[in-house]
This record gives C-alpha cells, sequence and structure tokens, in this order.
C-alpha cells in the first residue's frame, strides 16, 4: 500500500507497507438433509388403471417403489425414478379396490410406506353393451301315458297300441303273464307307440301293463285285457276219406228201386 500527501499542490510522500489478508474461513459442510415422504394420493382412476402422487417435503430419493396386489391377490411392484412425484399404475380391473403402498429409497434405506386405497372407475362401455336376451328353455314337460288298445290278435300274439299326448317317454315296458304263470316283460323303444306280443298261447286272456319311463321314473300303468284267437281246427285225413266230394256225389248213381211185377189183364 502506497500512501501520498497533498499541500500546496505538492505531493509528498508516499509512506508504504504491505499487507496479507486473512483466509477466509469457510463454513463446516452441513450432511444431506435425509429425504421424507408426504401424503399419497390417488389422481385419477380409469377401468383399468389409478393415478398416483405424492410430495416429498425435505430431500430427495434415489426412486420410489410403489407396491400393491392385483385381482388374483398376486403382489405387483412398480419402479419410479426419484425425480418423479406420480406414476400410473395400469393393467388393473374395473370397479376393483386396491391398497397402494409407496416406499422411497435412499442411500440403500427404505422408508415409507405411504399408503391410499383406490378404487378403479366402472366399466360403463361393457355394461351399457347389449347382451342378447335369450329365454331360458322351459323344462321338458313330464310325459303321459294314455289309452292302451289290443289292435290285432291271433292265436299267438296280440299287438298293442298307445298314445302320449304330452311330452316324450325314454322307454316303454309292457308286462304281463304267461301261460304257465311266469311274469314276461318286453322293451320298447320311447319313440314306438305299438308294439306285437308274441309267443302266446290260443284262445287265452292275457291282461297286459304298460309302463312308461321318463328320466329314471316310471309312469303308469295303463292296462288292458286281451285274448288270442282260437286255433283253427284242421279235418284230419281220414275224415277227408270218408267223406266224399259233392262232386262224387253227384257221379255215383243212387241205387235203384226194384220194378214192380208186371200184372196181366184180361183176356
Amino acid at each position: 500500500m502506497n500512501l501520498y500527501g497533498f499541500y500546496d499542490g505538492q505531493r509528498v510522500g508516499p509512506l508504504s507497507t504491505v499487507g496479507v489478508t486473512d483466509p477466509q474461513e469457510e463454513p463446516p459442510a452441513s450432511p444431506p438433509l435425509k429425504p421424507r415422504l408426504g401424503e399419497l394420493t390417488v389422481t385419477d382412476a380409469t377401468p383399468e388403471s389409478l393415478q398416483l402422487s405424492w410430495a416429498v417435503p425435505e430431500g430427495q430419493f434415489d426412486h420410489f417403489l410403489v407396491q400393491y396386489k392385483n385381482g388374483d391377490g398376486q403382489p405387483k411392484a412398480v419402479r419410479v425414478p426419484g425425480h418423479e412425484d406420480q406414476v400410473t399404475i395400469s393393467g388393473l380391473e374395473p370397479d376393483h379396490k386396491y391398497k397402494m403402498n409407496l416406499y422411497g429409497f435412499h442411500y440403500g434405506q427404505r422408508m415409507g410406506p405411504v399408503s391410499v386405497i383406490g378404487l378403479t372407475a366402472p366399466d360403463y362401455e361393457a355394461m351399457t353393451t347389449e347382451v342378447p336376451i335369450t329365454m331360458a328353455p322351459e323344462p321338458p314337460t313330464k310325459p303321459r301315458l294314455e289309452e292302451l288298445t289290443v289292435t290285432d290278435a291271433t292265436p299267438e300274439s296280440l299287438q298293442l297300441s298307445w298314445t302320449v299326448p304330452e311330452g316324450q317317454f325314454d322307454h316303454f315296458l309292457v308286462q304281463y303273464k304267461n301261460g304257465d304263470g311266469q311274469p314276461k316283460a318286453v322293451r320298447v323303444p320311447g319313440h314306438e307307440d305299438q308294439v306285437t306280443i308274441s309267443g302266446l298261447e290260443p284262445d287265452h286272456k292275457y291282461k297286459m301293463n304298460l309302463y312308461g319311463f321318463h328320466d329314471g321314473q316310471r309312469v303308469g300303468p295303463v292296462s288292458v285285457v286281451g285274448v288270442t284267437t282260437a286255433e283253427e281246427e284242421t279235418p284230419s285225413p281220414t275224415e277227408m276219406e270218408e267223406t266224399p266230394s259233392p262232386t262224387e256225389m253227384e257221379e255215383t248213381p243212387s241205387p235203384t228201386e226194384r220194378p214192380e211185377e208186371p200184372i196181366l189183364g184180361e183176356l
């Protein structure tokens, strides 16, 4: 430093000296602020997604992690960079509740969680889609058996016929007793309405019982009494030989009467 003095226009000096400034004292470095998570909120909802937002009042996180469970209860996680403060979670189900947990990570340490429950929006488009109205099928009508009749008879068989005014049977069963009193049964397909019972005895009375079966249940019986026809008798060979035919009777001459004796008259 040089110092000059001035008197009546004349400069006097300088006087000089050297000075050294003191070094500047730096304030001690403060440790970085530990970050803090603020409130987590749901800012938007669609049928398939939830948008989340959060605050970090202090500090800076390295990254975040959002954890939740999907509709099947399986855990899911979405990683978010540390400079972000919102994220959209997609692939969700409509009109469904989800609990979202947010964690912050700083220098390897996990902080949190802060949580919020979000509800996805209903899928109105799917709800308003016209669905073709299908009429529930009416339960099948319970079948009903009506009159059983004998429509033909021979010496060895009876033909039976019946009606089913409502419904359809799976099959039928005709039960009767033979000439020896033994029970017999004949099965008939459900689409048939008649059957011929063979192997019977001539000129014999039979009571026929008809049952219908539907879904494992038996309906009936309806009954009828039928009589087989009598067996026609054929003439024996002996009778045929002894009985002359009409032609033979015509050709065979009848025995002639003995002529009367002649009578002589007067001479």
